[in-house]
C-alpha cells in the first residue's frame, strides 16, 4: 500500500488533489500545498517520521511541478539490450507524445557502461535511482518487471512518486502503483 498517496484518494474517478486544484484558483492552490509543507515538516519528529518527510516532499513536488513532468522510464534493458534500447526510445517517444518530459536512463548510461559488468551495471542502477529523485512520475512499461525495474519502482514508491503501469500496447495496466 503506498502511504504517501494511498488508493483511497482516488476513489470516484479522480484524486482528491485534483479536485481540490480543479476548485481553486491557482494562487489558493499554491497556498494550500504550502500549509502542508509547514503542516509535515513541523510535526515530522513527533509523529511520523520520514513519512511525514515523505508526504511533504510529495506536496512540495506538486509546487515545483513543471508545465510538463518529468517522467522516468522503467523498461527492462537485460536479454535483447539493442532491441531493449530500442524500446525504450520508443517509449520516450510516447511520454513525449503525452505530454511529459521522458528520461530512460538506461539508454543513456548504456552509452559508456557495459551492462555486462556487475559493476557498471550496479553503478548505471544507482545512477538511475539517484535521477528518480528528479522526477515527478514514473511509467512502468512491458509485460514482464525485471529485477533491476523492482528496485526502480521499489524507490519510485520510497519518493512517493505516482507510478503508472502500461502493458507492450501502451495500455495503462495499473495507474497508481506498479506491482512486480
Amino acid at each position: 500500500m503506498d502511504k504517501i498517496n494511498p488508493d483511497h484518494y482516488r476513489t470516484g474517478g479522480i484524486e482528491t488533489i485534483d479536485f481540490i486544484q480543479a476548485k481553486l484558483t491557482q494562487e489558493q492552490f499554491k497556498g494550500f500545498l504550502a500549509g502542508n509543507v509547514i503542516k509535515y515538516l513541523s510535526r515530522f519528529e513527533h509523529k511520523a517520521g520520514e513519512e511525514d518527510l515523505q508526504k511533504a516532499r510529495w506536496y512540495l513536488n506538486r509546487m515545483l511541478l513543471k508545465v510538463r513532468p518529468c517522467i522516468y522510464i522503467c523498461s527492462p534493458l537485460r536479454g535483447d539490450v539493442e532491441r531493449n534500447i530500442q524500446k525504450a526510445i520508443g517509449y520516450s517517444r510516447y511520454v513525449y507524445s503525452q505530454g511529459g518530459i521522458p528520461l530512460a536512463p538506461h539508454v543513456i548510461f548504456t552509452a559508456f557502461l557495459d551492462d555486462n559488468i556487475p559493476e557498471e551495471r550496479a553503478a548505471g542502477i544507482n545512477m538511475g535511482l539517484e535521477l528518480l529523485t528528479k522526477c515527478d512520475e514514473m511509467w512502468v512499461f512491458g509485460d514482464k518487471v525485471s529485477e533491476g525495474m523492482e528496485k526502480e519502482i521499489g524507490r519510485a514508491k520510497e519518493l512517493g512518486l505516482k507510478v503508472n503501469r502500461l502493458n507492450s500496447r501502451l495500455e495503462v495496466v495499473d495507474a497508481h502503483a506498479a506491482k512486480a
